[in-house]
Parts: structure tokens; sequence; C-alpha cells
């Protein structure tokens, strides 16, 4: 029988300046064991990368994938990520999830600079994190039998 387990999805906004934010999306989901699991992150506001991070009960937070390219599609085992033609939102999806698989995911947002006029293009980041919520350690995935 498919056990039930939970994913949190931690929604990070990320402001430099106040018209500048992520929105991630859904906060909450509970899902089957074996149904597929998809996540967005969306903003007002282009960047030049997107980061997808996963935080298993009780760890600390694990880089998953990093997109710097519109349009860019990378595939991880059962985790597909995809970066937005118009670099405004990312999509993470989780294909067949397992047990192992409950955890907070959470994307993160970049905009980036390079130097044009310099010998060495010496690159810019302005990011800055902040926590819409804190991360809540989640239980290991339950035994509730459906």
């Amino acid at each position: 029988m498919p056990l039930k387990f939970s994913v949190l999805i931690l929604w990070i906004q990320l402001a430099w300046q106040s018209t500048q934010q992520l929105e991630q999306s859904p906060r909450f989901l509970s899902i089957q064991e074996g149904e597929n699991f998809t996540a967005y992150c969306n903003s007002t506001s282009t960047f030049t990368s997107f980061q997808w991070y996963r935080q298993k009960p009780g760890e600390g937070p694990v880089h998953l994938m990093t997109l710097s390219r519109r349009g860019e599609i990378k595939k991880q085992k059962s985790l597909v990520a995809q970066f937005g033609e118009a670099r405004e939102d990312s999509s993470l999806f989780i294909i067949a999830t397992q047990a192992e698989d409950a955890a907070i995911y959470t994307c993160a947002g970049a905009q980036c600079s390079h130097g044009t006029w310099t010998p060495v293009p010496k690159p810019y980041c302005r990011l800055r994190h902040t926590a819409a919520e804190s991360p809540t350690p989640l239980p290991g995935p339950s035994s509730h039998i459906s």
C-alpha cells in the first residue's frame, strides 16, 4: 500500500528592492507515493539564474540545481527543473515521488551583471534572502495507510 507523506514548500522571498520578489507555490502539499509533484517559483522581475534546494528532516539544505539560461531544462534522477523563457519563473517537477522525497523544497534567484567595459569581466550579483516563514522540520514519512 502506498505511504502518504507531505512535501513542505518553503516560500522564499528574495528582495533587494521592494518590487523584486519571488513567490513559490504551492506552500504545502500532501501527496501519495508515486504521484508527480510540481513546485513553481514566480517573480515580477527577471533573474539571471534560479537555484533549487532540498532540506530533509533534521538536515541542512542541499543544492539540487542551478538554471542559468532562459528555457533551460535540467534533469537529475527523478527531478526535472526548468527556467522560464522570460527569466521570471522556474519550476521543479518530481516524477513518481517516493517517501524519501519528503522534504522542504526552496527556490532562490539571483540577478547578476557582468562588466562589459573592463578587460576581465567582474561578476556582480545582488542577492539577499528573506524567509517568509521559518523552515519547520518535517517528521519522517508517515506510515498512514490510505
